[in-house]
């Protein structure tokens, strides 16, 4: 028998490939839970058994543990959000974003019909009506356009005046 052979079969050591399957999980999670601390780091390649066996336990009864001390937090968390939106809504605070879409269509549609023109009716000269009409609509396009950049953010319910 070589060195080599020996020191591989060194009693209670066994190879990641060796400990993943025998945890049923992949070699980079062995990996991970040996960097933080769950189970022994290897030493030439390899883990003491018994040490990973004790370490995987620990980890899953912590893991169930945490679990079953807040059990459905986050669906706790979800319907306290759901109940805010719903009252939100019958308080008329909140408004469907299809809504707001709508009304911002017909408004900015409503402004450029009544604004059009408008630089014949303030100026008889041709060069000064165009110049109106065209900071007219110049201002009506970084309306539509400021309101294109908060729409998303309407969406996720941020501030879209931020």
């Amino acid at each position: 028998m070589t060195a080599e052979y020996r020191e591989n079969q060194e009693p209670g050591m066994i190879t990641a490939a060796q400990a993943a399957k025998l945890l049923m999980i992949t070699p980079r999670r062995l990996r991970q839970l040996a960097e933080a601390g769950h189970i022994p780091s290897a030493v030439k390649g390899r883990y003491p058994l018994a040490s990973v066996v004790r370490g995987y336990l620990q980890f899953l009864r912590e893991r169930v543990e945490r679990i079953s001390s807040n059990p459905g937090a986050d669906l706790a968390s979800a319907r306290e959000r759901e109940i805010r939106l719903r009252l939100a809504q019958r308080e008329a605070q909140l408004v469907d974003t299809v809504d707001v879409e709508a009304f911002h269509k017909f408004s900015s549609s409503l402004y450029r019909r009544e604004l059009a023109g408008l630089g014949k009716a303030v100026s008889s000269d041709p060069i000064v009506a165009s110049q109106i009409d065209a900071a007219l609509t110049a201002a009506l396009d970084r309306f539509d356009k400021r309101f294109a950049e908060a729409l998303p953010k309407l969406k996720r319910s941020d501030d879209p005046l931020a």
